[in-house]
């Protein structure tokens, strides 16, 4: 880790709650987001800082010195972890403002161990999270879909909420299956003493009715983010508004539209205006966890299942001893009673592949039918297909008017188009 020449400005104050202060060295770490750079700190290994930017405004430094301050007295209660992982952190929540000279520029919090952990977003795609060494499991998935519901369930009835919930804004312990928070001075806080909005949100996980408008109901918006994730979560990082129009000229092509409209596709009920894609195994999930996310995304926000709700759903699954997650015949976890969804899985990507196969060789022989064409076309005996099918209707033996002499180059021209038709065709199908 780089360090930095011990200059007045890396000598700051830590002011714990109860007002304890405390004078310490920042190191730079070289690392930075959009709000601020992070700090390790002289003799507090289990702490990092995070100093806002020198170019943020006074007003706005005002603002996050009262959130802070707030946040730094009121840490909400968490899920209880067992005792062999009281290292883990589920909140990079504020422990302690930071004063450079008198002057509020940020906050410390405990450090997350990377080391241990890796972004949720990997586990949306099994060969990153194995890379990252994490062997994924429906097992798994459904304990880090239900840690991740515990932690918001917690932060609402502290009436706190994230807004901006997405993958790469939280954390996954690869042994212990919890899940850490990132990013937490941008909650919305809304209790009697204090209230902070959070403006910032992703359009991929903001829920329809906050589409191009402020959010203002923060816990609605949460669920939706939440039951977004649970979904590419189980099935294979497909997001829940991807799918196939049947109408092409009306159908959004950016996610935001899609929610926009409710262009869910995975109910239990068939949308009318837009089809699932092939890849997806959501038919393989219990109903009770279908009927919420059928809730969630094919219904007003006011129906839409509470953090609590999903807790309540998914930890029958998440037990261990609950019986409800059984191997497969090859040894997947499945849910019980219900398909094997990574079986499901292996047999549709074995049948793109024999699809891949076939197209690839069929691609092959377009260049001697290519040649073909044009030595026909260059000897005057080449029938196009419209005049071959005309022949067959003909119930009167009729001659046909040999056909007007083509270019080589417009022959090659037909080909690549032919060629380009049956690309596309293949690349839609997919």
């Amino acid at each position: 880790m780089p360090s930095v020449e011990r200059k007045p400005e890396n000598i700051v104050q830590l002011i714990w709650p109860g007002r304890r202060s405390e004078q310490v060295t920042l190191d730079a770490t070289g690392k930075s987001g959009g709000a601020g750079e992070i700090f390790s700190i002289d003799s507090k290994p289990g702490f990092v800082a995070k100093i806002y930017h020198a170019t943020t405004s006074p007003a706005h430094l005002a603002q996050y010195r009262r959130k802070i301050q707030w946040m730094v007295d009121y840490k909400p209660a968490l899920p209880q972890v067992p005792a062999e992982y009281q290292d883990i952190v589920q909140l990079a929540w504020p422990e302690a403002l930071i004063l450079r000279q008198s002057r509020f520029v940020g906050f410390a919090m405990q450090k997350i161990a990377f080391d241990r952990t890796l972004e949720l977003d990997y586990l949306l795609n099994r060969r990153q999270a194995a890379q990252e060494g994490f062997d994924a499991d429906y097992g798994k998935l459904v304990t880090v879909s239900f840690n991740l519901a515990s932690i918001i369930n917690c932060l609402h009835d502290n009436r706190i909420a994230i807004v901006d919930l997405k993958p790469m804004n939280v954390k996954v312990y690869k042994a212990a299956l919890y899940v850490s928070i990132l990013d937490c001075d941008g909650f919305h806080i809304a209790t009697d003493e204090f209230r902070s909005d959070a403006p910032q949100v992703t359009p991929e996980y903001l829920a329809p009715e906050f589409q191009d408008k402020a959010v203002a109901h923060p816990e609605a918006q949460d669920s939706f983010a939440l039951a977004t994730i649970i979904f590419r979560l189980l099935n294979y990082g497909i997001h829940p508004f991807t799918g196939v129009a049947s109408d092409h000229n009306n159908y959004p092509p950016e996610l935001a539209g899609r929610i926009k409209q409710g262009l869910y596709p995975y109910g239990k009920v068939a949308h009318k205006s837009v089809r699932k894609v092939l890849a997806s195994v959501h038919e393989a999930f219990p109903d009770s966890l279908r009927e919420l996310f059928d809730r969630a995304f094919a219904s007003s926000g006011y129906s839409r299942p509470s953090a609590r709700e999903w807790v309540g759903a998914l930890a029958i699954y998440a037990s261990k001893h609950s019986g409800q997650m059984s191997p497969c015949s090859k040894g997947h976890l499945r849910f019980s009673g219900r398909p094997c969804p990574t079986c499901m899985r292996d047999e549709l990507i074995h049948g793109a592949e024999v699809r891949r196969r076939s197209f690839l060789a069929r691609v092959q022989t377009a260049p001697a039918r290519t040649l073909k064409y044009v030595k026909k076309t260059l000897r005057q005996t080449h029938s196009s297909p419209f005049q071959a099918a005309l022949a067959q209707a003909q119930f009167t033996l009729v001659q046909l008017a040999p056909p007007a002499p083509i270019s080589t180059r417009n022959a090659i021209a037909l080909e690549i188009l032919w060629i380009s038709g049956l690309l596309i065709t293949y690349w839609w199908t997919r």
